[in-house]
Parts: C-alpha cells; structure tokens; sequence
C-alpha cells in the first residue's frame, strides 16, 4: 500500500493524477487530504502520526528547506507548515517520498531527527509562471506557459510508473525514476526540440537524492 498525503489547492490539483495511475495499475492506496482550514491540518497530521511503521508515504505539495505545506485557499486560507522541520519525526521509521521544492534540504536537515528508514527529496520543481519567475536559473528564459505544463505532465507520468514498479524499494525506486528522467529528456531534445523543457527535466533529475 501507498499512503499519499496531497495538500488541497489549485495549483496541486494536476497531482492527484499520480494517485489515480497508481491505482489503475492495482496498487492499494490510502488517500489524506490536507484541506485549507484548521480542523484538516490537525485531523490529518493526527491521522498520518499513526500510519503503521515501515509504510511508504508520499507527500504531493508544497515545501521549504524547513517545511512541508498543507492546503491553501488564497481567499480564506494562506497556507501554513503542515509539517515543520522540528516535527519531521512523524515519519520515523518509514519509506518517505516528498515530491515538493526544496524536499532534499529538508530531508538533508531532518535525517537525524525523522529517522526514516529511506527518503527520496527534490531540489525546486517550478510548475507555475509565478514559481518560474521566482527561480534564478530559468526567470529570464522565456519558458512558455505550454512548456510548463509539459513539464507537470511529465512529473505525473514518470512519478507514478516509478511508485508502481518500486515503491517497496526505494534504491530501486530513485534508478528507476533517474532512468526514466533520462528517457524523458532526451525525447524532449531530440523528438520535441524542447531544450526549456529538457532543462526543467534535468533539474529534477539532477536535484533529486536518497537518504
């Protein structure tokens, strides 16, 4: 079984695909969805304190180098730390995969005090305008709307086949998803002629790590 925890927002919301393949492809999964108010953050941080040891977890959201964000409506609710750094313990002794920014510093930083038994992390993973602007790297490459969504495209689909085929081995996991990456990138230079695309692709390649 797959326990995902997803943070509600719209600009989240492309990744309950991930879920919905894996659970095409005959993975039991348990779904926690974090919803922009306070009685879903506390529910739902209480709730994923008890899943059983030696699980796999995936977190689908936001994050900071001390942080994991929990659901956001920007109209009622900011989004807040569903999980700060100093509470990363939560996930002592399970397999835990955080596809959200900066995921490999937090993991880097909390190692000693999760005590997770394998953790995979990303460095920044830009699936907005907003988010593209704000990365040094890319703000002044005139990365097109459309390539964005390739790229969030391209998240679902290689994050999903790699849980399918190895979410109870996370070495195997990150070669898996590392190779696929690849694959990916060079259909993006060769076959699309996409080097921004190429280079979003690299970048998640790149940044990701196992703990």
């Amino acid at each position: 079984m797959i326990n995902f925890i997803i943070s509600i927002d719209d600009s989240t919301r492309f990744l309950f695909s991930i879920i919905e393949i894996v659970k095409s492809k005959g993975v039991d999964v348990k779904v926690f969805e974090i919803h922009p108010n306070e009685d879903s953050y506390k529910k739902q941080f209480d709730e994923i304190s008890v899943i059983d040891k030696n699980s796999t977890i995936v977190f689908l959201g936001h994050g900071q180098n001390d942080r994991l964000y929990g659901g956001e409506d920007p109209n009622v609710f900011e989004k807040k730390a569903f999980v700060a750094l100093r509470h990363m313990n939560i996930f002592q002794q399970q397999c835990l995969f955080l596809l959200a920014c900066d995921s490999a510093e937090l993991i880097k930083s909390s190692f000693r005090m999760s005590k997770t038994n394998k953790s995979i992390g990303f460095g920044g993973l830009p699936t907005s305008p907003k988010e593209i602007e704000n990365d040094r790297k890319f703000a002044n490459e005139g990365i097109s709307v459309e390539t964005i969504e390739e790229f969030k495209s391209e998240i679902v689909n290689t994050t999903a086949l790699s849980l399918v085929e190895f979410y109870t081995d996370f070495n195997s996991l990150k070669d898996y998803l590392i190779l696929l990456l690849d694959k990916r990138i060079n259909n993006a230079v060769l076959i699309k002629k996409n080097t921004h695309l190429a280079e979003l692709l690299f970048k998640m390649r790149n940044e990701l790590v196992l703990y």
